[in-house]
């Protein structure tokens, strides 16, 4: 079968169950989200769509065919260091586009400050361990029916139909995603900040709820009508952080080396 085609099936497929993974750990298993009690669409656009675990399967595809032949004597240990390779791959996506978004777009994504040994709130050894587990799972009970799911659409390929009708629609979410990310990026270099997007959409919820709590319908109204710009001026504080000057970074070295030496 074309491997266009095999490349893009594993993409549509990877984001939306991605998505759909995403959706139900932060809800109910995600340490820090769960607290919360509420849906939160994840990720980046609009849609039930998260490109890093479409480009993720991509890569566990390709890490599935691999082989150590000096582990042959060892299937299991070599089992473990495919499943570490796979982990290593996954936390190496979510790194670069973390860090795209934060630097191209100041938008981060997610944010993993909370978490012990998070490198620029961008990964962590505890998600890190997610993805081993998550590659576990993928080679032992998924890799064999994504190898019959291909074959089978290599017989039907009058099916990749399907396929076409996720990418258009993907485009148009696309083009919507990156002019609202456009948007915020002009209110974060006004403001000198990286926005976090995850809690800047967490707010626009909390406050839709509390517009329904109210009785009023004047306040409702009222509601209805702040605009973005309203909302992340008003509360800024709670979804922004500060880029720092490089200046600042410099008194921040030099402090710590006076400190160091006292």
């Amino acid at each position: 079968m074309n491997k266009l085609v095999i490349l893009l099936f594993l993409f549509a497929v990877g984001s939306s169950m991605g998505w759909g993974i995403e959706l139900f750990f932060r809800r109910f298993l995600d340490p820090v989200e769960r607290k919360k009690k509420k849906w939160v669409n994840p990720g980046f656009l609009t849609g039930p769509c998260l490109p890093v675990y479409g480009f993720g399967l991509i890569l566990l595809y390709a890490l599935g065919h691999i082989e150590l032949p000096m582990l042959d004597s060892n299937p299991f240990l070599q089992k473990l260091c495919i499943f570490l390779l796979m982990a290593l791959a996954m936390t190496s996506v979510e790194f670069i586009s973390g860090m795209i978004f934060i630097h191209g777009m100041h938008l981060q994504l997610w944010d993993y400050t909370p978490y012990w040994g998070n490198i620029k709130g961008v990964i962590c050894p505890l998600f890190s361990l997610f993805w081993y587990v998550l590659a576990a799972f993928y080679y032992l009970c998924m890799h064999p029916r994504i190898l019959t799911a291909l074959d089978w659409l290599s017989r039907n390929l009058v099916f990749t139909w399907f396929i076409g009708w996720f990418y258009g629609i993907l485009t148009i979410d696309l083009i919507y995603s990156f002019n609202v990310a456009g948007r915020l990026k002009a209110m974060a270099d006004e403001y000198g900040v990286i926005i976090k997007y995850g809690a800047f959409k967490s707010k626009i919820l909390d406050l839709q709820m509390e517009a329904k709590e109210r009785t009023s319908l004047f306040v409702q109204t009222r509601m209805r009508t702040v605009s973005v710009r309203e909302i992340f001026e008003q509360h800024r504080e709670n979804f922004s952080i500060r880029i720092p000057h490089p200046i600042d970074a410099i008194k921040t070295k030099v402090k710590e080396h006076k400190k160091n030496h006292e």
